[in-house]
């Protein structure tokens, strides 16, 4: 049932009577501003977890970086590879293609 519905309502009503049409007026305007202030709250709180998921990623990126061999390290561990495979080409190529079959044949099923 809307306003226009209720018996004593309506412009007729609100010219009549000034004051509940003031009344009606203050109602809408207070439904729009608990309205606004649940918008607000709502975005508060999304500020708040989005504050507390960013630190949270950066203590864990922090972590892993923390984890990770250094670049040097990296590097040496790829010349060393790189040495290997040049001082024993056929072995190198028999192992990769020996790991593929054998990855192949396990992911076929």
């Amino acid at each position: 049932m809307t306003d226009r519905d209720q018996p004593g309502s309506g412009e007729d009503a609100q010219a009549q009577n000034p004051g509940a049409a003031a009344l009606a007026a203050a109602a809408r305007h207070a439904q729009q501003a608990v309205e606004s202030a649940k918008g607000l709250a709502a975005q508060a709180h999304l500020d708040e977890v989005g504050a507390k998921a960013a630190a949270a990623a950066s203590s864990l990126y922090r972590e892993g970086r923390d984890r990770l061999p250094s670049n040097d390290e990296l590097s040496q561990a790829a010349e060393q590879l790189s040495g290997a495979i040049r001082k024993n080409p056929l072995a190198a190529v028999g192992i990769a293609f020996s790991a593929g079959l054998l990855l192949a044949l396990l992911t076929r099923g």
